[in-house]
């Protein structure tokens, strides 16, 4: 089976729009979104509406969708507060409920998914280390890890010798996957990439090739960005997409 893995999607239409062109040429049978739905951009509504009606979708809570519930993103600059609570208006009870049953983890068969990690993952740490790639590791039996969050797409695994590996994948060259080494994906970031990279990200993972593939595809963020501007999101939400290497 092929599955499209999603993340970070940040409420931006146009990037999820042109993914799903392309999962769809690919011949995708099934969606993982692994969280941060909602957030930064302005088409919350539109954007939970297709991701909530992909085939055979499932799902894990982001950050910024556990924020968009309270109305309150601790710690966070005043212009993400003041996202998280225009996003929170928007949103019906049929959005807010979808977003409330999201857990924080799933295992599916060989794969196990979160947001940001397996290891407290409601903490939402960033994986940056080899030590917290461990720690997300040993949280689980399965093969193979997806995950968001640092808005990266970067791989890691463990080799013979149990050390922690990092492979920067090529753009559409499958990776293959094997069963006595473990594996941890960040699939990077529909909506908001942050490694100079304009265009969404994504993975895909064939089940029955064991294999995985990172994608980028380019869309019109002029268009997502002249969106923010036009709503009472913060400019730099829309300056932020067009370079996409931002500190955060």
């Amino acid at each position: 089976m092929k599955i499209a893995i999603l993340s970070d999607i940040h409420s931006n239409l146009e990037a999820l729009q042109a993914c799903c062109r392309k999962t769809k040429i690919l011949g995708v049978e099934q969606y993982i979104c692994l969280g941060d739905i909602v957030g930064y951009c302005a088409d919350p509504v539109a954007t939970l509406e297709l991701v909530m009606n992909l085939p055979g979708i499932v799902a894990v809570c982001g950050n910024h969708d556990k924020a968009v519930l309270s109305g309150n993103f601790p710690n966070a600059r005043e212009s993400v507060q003041q996202a998280i609570v225009w996003t929170r208006r928007q949103l019906s009870e049929k959005h807010t409920d979808f977003i409330r049953s999201l857990p924080y983890s799933l295992h599916l068969q060989n794969i196990a998914c979160a947001h940001a990690s397996l290891y407290n993952p409601e903490q939402w740490q960033y994986l940056y280390q080899p030590d917290q790639v461990r720690q997300c590791m040993d949280a689980t039996q399965a093969t193979i890890t997806f995950l968001g969050h640092t808005h990266l797409p970067i791989l890691y695994y463990d080799n013979a010798m149990g050390r922690i590996k990092l492979m920067t994948p090529q753009e559409g060259i499958p990776v293959p996957i094997y069963q006595q080494r473990r594996y941890v994906a960040n699939v990077g970031s529909v909506g908001q990439p942050r490694d100079g990279n304009s265009a969404a990200s994504f993975v895909m993972y064939d089940s029955e090739l064991a294999e995985i593939t990172f994608y980028r595809v380019a869309y019109d963020f002029t268009k997502t960005a002249k969106k923010i501007l036009e709503s009472d999101l913060a400019s730099d939400f829309a300056k932020r997409l067009a370079d996409s290497a931002w500190e955060f």
